[in-house]
């Protein structure tokens, strides 16, 4: 019974994605994102992740990027979270006078609280971030994202879906703005393995060039 609902799940995700592109089809695209990740517990407090990235786009038919990451979070309290995070990108640009692959970093430091309660559980993070080009000039992007989280508690399904919103604004760039609504499933495969798959749909609000919308399927695999 439990697996016969996590598959509907999964299957719910999929035909929103679905049902999502002809909505938005003269704006939209479909992007693929895979990441493999390594987590060390240092300690009770202390913890580290090492992810690798691999990105589609337009359609999953151009690659976009190539992401290695690393996160340390330290937890100073019960249920809250502080991280600092650094990204280096190997980006594809195919858009404008000057296209092909792009070095880039960014860096990011956040804070994340969690509430428990009935029948939802809840968390809020707030972040300021900072992509920056190591091959062109004055290229930048600095953002703050604010994200609230709810769980979905479902009795005898360790497995909780988990609905999304985050807001993105560009405080100093091209002044964009976008939105992110999503959806999750973690699947716990052991005790020290999971498999998680994300469908967002994300909207932007251009300053310069036209608005623009995506729809992101996402898969990751954690380890430690």
């Amino acid at each position: 019974m439990l697996i016969i609902k996590q598959k509907k799940l999964i299957y719910f995700i999929l035909f929103l994605a679905l049902f999502a592109n002809p909505v938005y089809s003269q704006d939209n695209e479909f992007r693929g994102w895979s990441q493999i990740q390594y987590s060390i517990d240092i300690n009770k407090k202390w913890s580290l992740d090492l992810s690798q990235h691999f990105r589609l786009k337009e359609d999953f038919n151009i690659v976009d990027s190539y992401i290695t990451e690393s996160e340390i979070t330290y937890s100073p309290v019960k249920k809250l979270k502080l991280s600092g995070q650094l990204r280096y990108y190997y980006r594809n640009d195919n858009s404008g006078g000057v296209q092909g692959f792009e070095n880039m970093y960014r860096y990011r430091l956040g804070i994340e609280k969690r509430f428990n309660t009935a029948p939802l559980n809840f968390e809020l993070r707030l972040a300021y971030q900072n992509r920056v080009s190591l091959d062109r000039e004055n290229r930048f992007k600095k953002r703050i994202r604010i994200r609230p989280l709810a769980e979905i508690k479902i009795k005898e399904w360790k497995n909780r879906p988990k609905l999304f919103y985050e807001y993105f604004n560009e405080i100093d760039g091209s002044d964009q703005k976008a939105h992110r609504y999503g959806i999750s499933l973690k699947k716990e495969l052991n005790k020290n393995q999971s498999f998680i798959i994300r469908y967002f749909f994300q909207k932007y609000d251009e300053k310069i060039i036209p608005d623009f919308t995506n729809n992101i399927i996402s898969i990751k695999y954690s380890f430690n």
